[in-house]
């Protein structure tokens, strides 16, 4: 049986009154748009965005084929639906939009 394993961490504050780690104004809010694919989905859908919405559900179809591939071993299964998560979400975030008008000829 495995010793359970302790962590202590020991954190000292700096900076001064009004700035936080690193200065980077974390706790401030702002509107500075969707910082990450979950919440670009998030606002996407939240003006009813369809293009997003097929995006969501096809998203969830690959982590749950990702997740079928896992727990059967099969690990190329695993790296194709991997792969095509990454697309779909390269493609939503907007990395894929040139593609999309070379294959219409635009």
């Amino acid at each position: 049986m495995r010793r359970p394993t302790l962590m202590l961490a020991i954190g000292l504050p700096h900076g001064g009154p009004g700035q936080d780690e690193d200065n980077l104004n974390r706790e401030h809010d702002s509107d500075d748009g969707p910082t990450n694919t979950l919440e670009l989905i998030y606002e996407r859908l939240k003006h009813g965005d369809e293009v997003a919405a097929h995006a969501a559900m096809s998203i969830a179809r690959c982590l749950q084929e990702m997740t079928h591939q896992a727990t059967r071993g099969n690990r190329a299964g695993l790296k194709h639906w991997y792969e095509e998560c990454c697309d779909l979400i390269a493609h939503l975030d907007g990395d894929g939009e040139n593609e999309e008008d070379e294959d219409h000829g635009g």
